[in-house]
């Protein structure tokens, strides 16, 4: 007979892309928002005999290691490391258990508010170095600028200090003052009292933020809008209202989305994006196992605003974002520019463990677009999330990509950007100081429309196979940086070994001046394959080093023809 076992849980809907904790009091940059949900809290299904069956190996292994172990047994690390083994044996990164001591963090992320004193911060040479203030935050109110070093809190040094580690100093009961000691740009320092207090990090941003606030228009005379959704929680909807009741007022023909790097968040508030702007039709349905699914549609309102959008995705666009994306392009109300996005087509429900024992996160269904097409990445597909527009993808490499990022940064801070000042109407100017072709792609595409009421070509053909070159040329990149990263540790390594500052190489020897050298590649038959001119010597000699061994009396297996 089973065993009467029924505990309640509370519950979440949530788009969740990525866990990545982006330091440190930057929930901002953490998607993922719990929403309410028509049954709200939920009981843990009764447990089988079945169930307990299951149980008794784990039950027998765990009195046999708390019997008879050599030392000292940390149950609860026993404990959390079994449950966490269950989720991680899904084989699903989006279903996870978050151990209570976690949960702080965690239901940070979540709800994008949190009691601090609202800074986003980086690390740099082991220190945290402001990004920005957040506007409104005591941080701001204090005089903290973006590119501050904070070189103590509350008497801590942070030299050396990991994320984690300030993760747990900056935050504090409200009311409370964070003592810092920060070293500005230019050398000076200077100590400042900062009081605590709860901090809503902002989801909705305009091109540039003045004193004035958020600037939202990007081309005065054709009346083009730009409204950058950072992340989807719920104040998104608030903010999103607002400024379309601020560039309503300065009069709108066009709306340029930046939904790029979003990593998603709230259903409920993705799906009141769409609504925003269509008035009929599906928004996204969504199907768990042995069910029928449920079907979110458009309901008309005044306040529709039917213009012209152009929708800006990248690599780092997933989950809710590609709902609005994809929703928008279906019902024929967007053009889509940028690189394929991430593809995370799962919904997943935050269940909050009874007696304390912690929060788990289930992906419990998949989403479809309108199209009857869901943008998950499956194991070995060849097509997933929502693509670009025909003759409108636009790759950048990672170095655009990081530069257009620090650009961004500085202009959301409120700092100074370039001298000259970007001129935002002009997709030359963009491209230039703002390091920004999707976005200067973008206004091209705008200008073009409503000038000829015709969609212009602004990036290239290449469809699928661009895709698929992107995702090549982005691996590439990353096998780069690990080939980097391994030979600066072979060099440590040496070092450590007394063996000097750089590895012994012995196939380029160190000596070697290689920068504008020229490297020639021949087959085993000896004939010339290629020649290339070396711009980076770290990447030539690891990548030698790791997949070739000398041959100082070289020999063709037969002699080349013509020889």
């Amino acid at each position: 007979m089973a065993r009467p076992y029924h505990r309640r849980v509370v519950r979440f809907t949530m788009f969740l892309a990525s866990a990545a904790f982006a330091a440190l009091l930057a929930p901002a940059l953490l998607a993922g928002m719990p929403q309410s949900t028509d049954d709200g809290a939920r009981t843990v299904p009764p447990a089988t005999e079945g169930a307990y069956r299951w149980l008794d190996p784990i039950i027998d292994l765990r009195a046999l290691l708390v019997g008879s172990y050599v030392d000292p047994i940390d149950a609860p690390a026993m404990q959390r490391a079994a449950m966490e083994a269950m989720t991680k044996a899904l084989g699903d990164p989006y279903t996870v258990y978050i151990p209570p001591a976690d949960e702080g963090a965690f239901r940070r992320q979540l709800s994008g508010s949190y009691v601090g004193i609202g800074v986003e911060l980086d690390l740099d040479d082991g220190r945290p170095i402001v990004i920005t203030a957040i506007d409104g935050s005591p941080a701001m109110e204090a005089g903290i600028l973006a590119g501050d070093t904070i070189l103590s809190v509350d008497g801590k040094s942070t030299e050396g200090i990991g994320a984690a580690t300030l993760e747990s100093l900056l935050p504090g009961a409200p009311g409370t003052v964070a003592a810092l000691v920060i070293r500005r740009a230019d050398g000076n320092e200077r100590t400042l009292n900062v009081p605590r207090r709860v901090v809503e990090t902002p989801s909705v941003k305009g091109i540039l933020r003045d004193a004035d606030g958020w600037r939202f228009t990007i081309d005065p005379d054709r009346r083009v809008a730009y409204i950058r959704i950072a992340q989807f929680n719920d104040r998104t909807l608030a903010e999103v209202d607002a400024a379309l009741a601020r560039i309503r007022a300065d009069g709108v023909s066009g709306i340029i989305l930046d939904l790029r790097d979003n990593g998603g968040g709230s259903l409920t508030a993705a799906v009141g994006v769409v609504d925003r702007f269509i008035s009929e039709g599906a928004i996204v349905s969504i199907r768990g196992r042995g069910d029928t699914g449920r079907t979110w549609d458009a309901t008309s309102s005044p306040e529709d605003l039917h213009i012209p959008m152009v929708v800006l995705i990248n690599q780092g666009s997933a989950s809710a974002s590609e709902v609005v994306a994809g929703a928008l392009r279906d019902n024929g109300c967007a053009k889509i520019i940028g690189t394929r996005s991430y593809g995370k087509g799962s919904v997943q429900d935050v269940l909050q463990l009874p007696d304390g024992a912690g929060t788990v996160k289930i992906t419990t269904a998949r989403y479809y677009l309108p199209s009857g097409t869901s943008p998950h990445r499956a194991v070995g597909a060849s097509r997933w999330g929502v693509e670009p527009d025909t003759g409108f993808r636009v790759p950048m490499t990672e170095q655009e990509s990081i530069a257009r990022a620090a650009a961004r940064q500085l202009r959301e801070a409120g700092g100074a950007v370039s001298t000259p000042p970007v001129i935002w109407s002009s997709s030359a100017s963009i491209t230039r100081l703002a390091h920004d072709p999707q976005l200067a792609g973008a206004v091209d595409a705008m200008q073009g429309y409503l000038d000829m009421v015709e969609w212009p070509v602004i990036g290239d053909l290449s469809g699928d196979v661009g895709a698929g070159n992107d995702e090549l040329r982005s691996s590439i990149e990353y096998r780069r940086r690990l080939l980097d990263e391994l030979h600066k540790t072979d060099q440590a390594i040496s070092t450590l070994r007394g063996g000097g500052a750089g590895v012994d190489d012995p196939i380029l020897g160190n000596d070697a001046s290689l920068i504008d050298g020229a490297v020639e590649l021949r087959d085993r038959d000896g004939h010339v394959i290629g020649r290339w001119i070396v711009k980076d010597p770290s990447a030539l000699r690891t990548g030698i080093g790791a997949s070739a061994i000398p041959a100082p009396e070289y020999t063709p297996a037969r002699e080349p023809e013509g020889k």
